[in-house]
């Protein structure tokens, strides 16, 4: 593509922060990257595109956005209701296409997604972030040291605000008619990709949830026993509190036979290390980011102020398979195994029973 034209569908706070990534790496390409519209209900929230991220034209519905044939590319940043019948529209008028997690609110739903974007001969990205932090990259690397043996036990923790205030103050997600569960399909979708992204698919688990805050079929409690194909068990609990002032957080232990590896971050931040009978070490937040550096291997540095920024290397990423006629990864295809998962994951705490993945 000579020019990505770029229509935001969505303007509150996820689609505020695709706009900041978008205006940096627009302000570099300005001949190759537009921010050309955005839609949203909300007038204030279509002021601001304008005033802060410079996008050119705005609409109050989708459908006004989707027909104009000077966007090319929509990011779809709507409550995850609507992801599907917007992705289904911009896939038939030939748009490619970045769709925010979770896909959708099914599996069902995100497989007519997908054959509608393959139909529409589109190319799509899933917003699955943590697959582009530091953090996790480097750690992931660190596992595939021979020395510190086969990796054991897997202890992840993921713990948030409820969102519908503080930091992520969107009150949709109390709303089941708009979102498609709680904390672990909302929120914890990226750990159950994450965990496969690092040590492989998921064979079979167990599960349990709770819903203490009241709102009906949006859980805010879920923990997992997951045995993976490899034989890695891993425990996963995503819980969604009600401290405001608490730092989204997530916190990943790893045993291996002779290492251990953790962080209390996910984006950008300090590596525990410990390898046989060695002291336990810290390695510090620039040090992992060097080391990132390093895995990505770029040999551009135009935007290497941002490496640190999940989210911007993930929109660049994005944008620079459009503009090479690459296809973007991670794929729909991704977004897709993550909602099964979830389903799977929900089946089994909803049963009581232990869950195979086929």
């Amino acid at each position: 593509m000579e020019q990505l034209r770029i229509g935001l569908v969505g303007a509150g706070l996820i689609g505020a922060t695709h706009s900041t990534v978008l205006r940096e790496i627009a302000a570099e390409w300005p001949e190759r990257v537009q921010l050309t519209a955005v839609a949203d209900p909300l007038p204030e929230h279509r002021r601001r595109a304008v005033d802060l991220y410079g996008y050119r034209q705005t609409f109050a519905d989708a459908e006004a956005l989707l027909a104009r044939a000077d966007v090319n590319v929509v990011f779809v940043c709507t409550p995850t209701k609507f992801h599907a019948d917007i992705v289904r529209a911009a896939a038939g008028t030939g748009k490619h296409l970045f769709c925010e997690k979770p896909l959708a609110m099914s599996a069902a739903e995100a497989e007519a997604m997908m054959l509608a974007v393959r139909q529409g001969g589109v190319k799509a990205q899933i917003g699955l972030v943590l697959r582009f932090s530091p953090i996790f990259h480097v750690m992931r690397d660190l596992l595939r040291d021979p020395a510190v043996g086969d990796p054991v036990a897997v202890i992840f923790r993921d713990d948030q605000c409820f969102p519908i205030r503080g930091v992520h103050d969107t009150a949709w997600r109390k709303d089941r008619t708009l979102t498609a569960g709680g904390t672990l399909i909302e929120h914890g979708v990226h750990d159950l990709d994450l965990l496969t992204w690092m040590f492989g698919p998921i064979r079979r688990l167990r599960a349990w949830e709770q819903n203490r805050a009241g709102h009906p079929g949006v859980e805010d409690y879920l923990a997992a026993e997951i045995e993976l194909a490899s034989g890695v068990r891993a425990q996963l609990i995503n819980v969604w509190h009600d401290m405001a002032q608490r730092p989204s957080n997530r916190r990943l232990e790893v045993f291996c036979h002779r290492g251990f590896f953790a962080t209390e971050h996910d984006m950008y931040g300090d590596v525990v290390v410990q390898r046989a009978d060695g002291e336990q070490l810290t390695m510090p937040a620039a040090e992992v980011l060097q080391r990132f550096e390093t895995l990505l291997g770029r040999t551009d540095d135009t935007f290497q102020r941002w490496y640190s920024l999940p989210y911007f290397l993930q929109d660049l990423t994005f944008v620079e398979a459009l503009l090479d006629d690459r296809d973007p990864a991670p794929g729909l295809e991704i977004g897709l195994q993550a909602q099964r998962l979830a389903e799977a994951v929900y089946t089994a705490a909803r049963t009581g029973e232990e869950v195979e993945i086929g």
